[in-house]
């Protein structure tokens, strides 16, 4: 074999090698990788959620934020479908949430099997605070 089928064949083999590796990983489970679900879906996949890092959105229930030290329990809501929050993770909370702001929250982590999620990391939108208001016309 001359020097230029030596290399393409070493290539060849190297892609191929390497899309096989990849393929393999993606097969396997993997605990890092995040599904973005709603409080209901999140309900709805019952125990097979307890193997999945989850993000979850809903709706931050007004006064339900107790503080404890470093500890941070809250519940967010989708309609009539609760799931309560226990925060574990070593960022800052946002500024804007707190019990009096209505707040669209994002936390990623794992529901355990008492039925609490245990976040890691937590997002608060608070989009009222940053609307434009319109009722009075700048000049």
């Amino acid at each position: 074999m001359n020097n230029k089928k030596l290399k393409f064949v070493i290539g060849s083999l190297v892609i191929i090698v390497a899309v096989i590796v990849l393929a393999i990983q993606g097969m396997k489970e993997d605990t890092t990788m995040s599904y973005s679900k709603s409080v209901s879906e999140v309900q709805m996949l019952g125990s097979r959620a307890y193997a999945l890092t989850l993000k979850v959105n809903g709706d931050l229930k007004k006064g339900s934020i107790v503080r404890n030290n470093l500890d941070l329990d809250f519940v967010i809501t989708e309609g009539n479908s609760e799931l309560s929050i226990h925060y574990i993770g070593k960022d800052p909370i946002p500024d804007t949430f707190n019990n009096d702001m209505d707040a669209e929250v994002i936390v990623s982590g794992k529901l355990q099997q008492d039925g609490v999620f245990n976040a890691e990391r937590i997002q608060a939108k608070c989009a009222s605070k940053y609307e434009a208001d319109y009722s009075s016309p700048e000049i």
